[in-house]
């Protein structure tokens, strides 16, 4: 018999498939700012411009502690840019290019990453903006990172469509220190 209002669901096979199970899938904006190159022997002409551009941007998995009793660890990631700069003039000419520079630094998250996950890290958009200031040339970087921990895994399920990332989590400090402090003594939980 037919409830009103809900319909059966369409018939569907289960099968077992053999995937990379998504742990914890989540992304993270990092802005960098003031990575600064030196003019050097280039002497920009008045109302000269900057254009830069992101040749590479890759992050890999450099440590992660021991995951606490939900499996939750944090996970430092190693990140590395390498960029142009081109100082143009008024025209837009090239007046000089400054090629392979490079920046890195690291960025730690919690994640869901258990014994016997792996992760996977990705820059899936990056930008840069760019100013003369003195004697050197200043920049902005905007990176978009994409992370997520996985497993290859068995699983009998039948497909229910797309996956979004949440944000990432924040690193807390550890202990000692600990902020905020516990302020207030927990709440019950309900008896249902």
């Amino acid at each position: 018999m037919e409830t009103e209002g809900l319909r059966p669901f369409p018939p569907f096979e289960t099968v077992c498939i053999e995937v990379p199970k998504v742990y914890d899938f989540c992304f993270q904006a990092e802005r960098r700012e003031n990575v600064c190159t030196p003019l050097g022997k280039c002497c920009p002409p008045e109302g000269a411009t900057v254009n830069c551009i992101i040749n590479s941007a890759v992050c890999s998995e450099v440590g992660r502690s021991t995951p606490d009793q939900t499996g939750r660890a944090n996970v430092t990631f190693a990140v590395t840019v390498t960029y142009t700069l081109q100082v143009l003039d008024a025209g837009g000419m090239i007046v000089c290019e400054f090629e392979d520079l490079m920046f890195s630094f690291t960025k730690t998250v919690v994640l869901c990453a258990p014994v016997g996950t792996f992760t996977n890290c990705e820059i899936v958009s990056s930008a840069c903006t760019c100013l003369i200031l003195g004697n050197q040339i200043c920049c902005t970087f905007d990176l978009c990172l994409v992370i997520q921990s996985l497993a290859i895994v068995k699983l009998l399920i039948p497909s229910f469509g797309f996956c979004t990332p949440a944000m990432c989590e924040q690193v807390s400090p550890q202990p000692p220190f600990v902020c905020p402090p516990t302020l207030f003594p927990p709440q019950c939980k309900p008896l249902c």
